[in-house]
């Protein structure tokens, strides 16, 4: 397949990508905040299929038109923070020439294998001799017949695995949801290896910890686990290369590393892209032991880490264009959706479900007063102090302005009140500091609970919007319910929907 791929001329996938590419751009534009993760996704897959064919200035050609639509869809869209997208696209462009380059050299090498299949590691041509003064001729000669026969096999089996790693390759670069790109991973390195176990781990960065993102039902059980901190794990994670249960059982280097008191996996490869450890892929019970394992696993590994690489970034993007830019909450459209799911749960397991409701008193008069960007500090200090103060199963988002708005699950109307006054009681003894001046702020809050009339997601909304009207009617800085906002004349002053905030 990649021999074919070479002898055919690939301009006619350079052209098929200068046409894509205005087209990307044009989505990308128009949806707004994509930073060129568009033209990205679009021309990911043409690009990869020039560079297979490994002839540079094709290659060059593609990776210009896929940088250009990608820059030109970050200048036209803006960044997915509201920003104006250039690190983010400068961050896709790389992962195009990395991804490209590694392509390349892949096909490069691997056609080299084939032109001469022949050629063959020094594991596979040292065979024990026989203990007498000299080999016979019928010996000379069964052996020449061995090498030939194997030279034959060698010949036929490159081209089937040259394809299969295409195959790979490719699924895996057009897989972008890390949800069903792991099982992939490990079903696919079952087959190349013949392996009857693979276990894929990521790395966490920031707690220097490994982790399985299988759940809990999808994860099989396992003879041998990696640790960061000692043992084979921490090894592969520290030196970036492959350990194999061979190599150690020979090498005193490898045997400091591992516990041969427990069980042993047959390999554990690093998984890595751009200069990246991301995680780590164990291998065990294989069903015959190759002298090319380490080769394969090699191949495979950078495969799967470029593939677990944009899977990331594209989970990554996912989750920037679902949380507003400025406090890191998540956004009106996304805490919609959330609020409508938590809406059907609730009615269907008959669940408490109640919704806070806040916004800023006088916040009109911090930006007049001290400067929008004062303002902006002050929204990303309240965001901090929401998160702090509610519980981890909150969904809090930025509901629009200086408004911010959490559903709390099982939790009922007077729970969430009392949740709520204490976030009120936080906000209006906290210093809130800006530019070396310090800032006194106050929150009006409207609480509501689903049920009583309330049994969809806009009849909740309106019940904690009109509650929050009736707290501002009231003074402002105070906590209004349902059932404290009928003492307030909550239907006289909301109706005319004349409150000034």
């Amino acid at each position: 397949m990649v021999q074919s791929l070479h002898n055919t001329h690939p301009r006619r996938l350079v052209l098929l990508t200068s046409a894509l590419a205005p087209l990307a751009v044009f989505w990308g534009a128009h949806w707004q905040g994509t930073g060129g993760a568009v033209t990205f996704a679009s021309l990911l897959l043409p690009i990869v299929m020039v560079s297979v064919s490994a002839r540079t200035r094709w290659v060059f050609a593609a990776l210009a038109i896929g940088a250009t639509g990608v820059l030109a869809e970050a200048i036209l869209s803006g960044g997915p923070d509201g920003g104006t997208g250039g690190r983010f696209a400068v961050a896709l462009v790389m992962e195009l020439i990395i991804l490209s380059g590694f392509v390349t050299t892949l096909a490069r090498c691997l056609r080299g294998a084939v032109d001469e299949p022949g050629h063959h590691t020094a594991g596979d041509a040292d065979q024990p001799s026989p203990a007498h003064s000299g080999p016979k001729l019928g010996d000379q000669a069964a052996a020449a017949a061995s090498a030939e026969e194997k030279q034959d096999v060698d010949a036929v089996r490159f081209p089937e695995l040259l394809e299969t790693l295409e195959d790979i390759g490719r699924f895996v670069s057009m897989n972008l949801d890390l949800d069903t790109l792991v099982p992939a991973i490990v079903s696919t390195a079952i087959t190349s290896l013949s392996c009857r176990t693979c276990e894929v781990y990521l790395w966490d960065a920031t707690g220097r910890t490994l982790f399985n993102p299988l759940s809990p039902e999808e994860q099989k059980p396992s003879d041998y686990v990696p640790h960061a901190e000692h043992g084979i794990g921490a090894w592969v994670i520290r030196q970036r290369l492959i350990w194999t249960r061979e190599r150690a059982l020979n090498d005193t280097n490898f045997q400091a590393e591992a516990d041969f008191n427990g069980p042993l996996p047959d390999a554990v490869a690093p998984l890595t892209a751009g200069g990246d450890l991301l995680g780590l892929i164990v291998v065990s019970h294989l069903e015959q032991l190759s002298p090319d394992l380490e080769r394969m696993l090699s191949t495979l590994a950078n495969i799967y880490g470029l593939g677990i690489k944009n899977a990331l970034l594209f989970r990554r993007v996912e989750e920037m264009a679902r949380r507003d830019g400025l406090t890191g909450l998540y956004n009106h459209a996304t805490f919609q959706q959330e609020l409508h799911s938590l809406v059907q749960q609730a009615v269907a397991e008959g669940a408490p479900l109640s919704l806070v409701m806040s916004d800023v008193d006088f916040f009109k008069n911090v930006n007049d007063d001290f400067g929008h960007q004062a303002g902006d500090d002050v929204l990303r200090e309240l965001a901090r102090l929401w998160k702090a103060a509610l519980p981890d199963s909150a969904v809090i988002a930025r509901y629009g302005g200086e408004e911010f708005i959490a559903a709390l699950p099982g939790i009922d109307e007077h729970q969430s009140s009392e949740l709520a006054e204490f976030l009120r009681q936080s906000i209006a003894e906290h210093p809130f500091l800006s530019n070396g001046a310090q800032l006194s702020v106050t929150a009006s809050f409207g609480v509501a609970e689903l049920g009583d009339g309330t049994q969809r997601t806009d009849d909740l909304v309106r019940v904690a919007d009109q509650c929050l009207y009736a707290a501002k009617n009231a003074g402002r800085n105070r906590v209004t319910s349902r059932s404290t906002a009928a003492a307030l004349s909550l239907e006289s002053d909301c109706k005319g929907g004349h409150f000034i905030r």
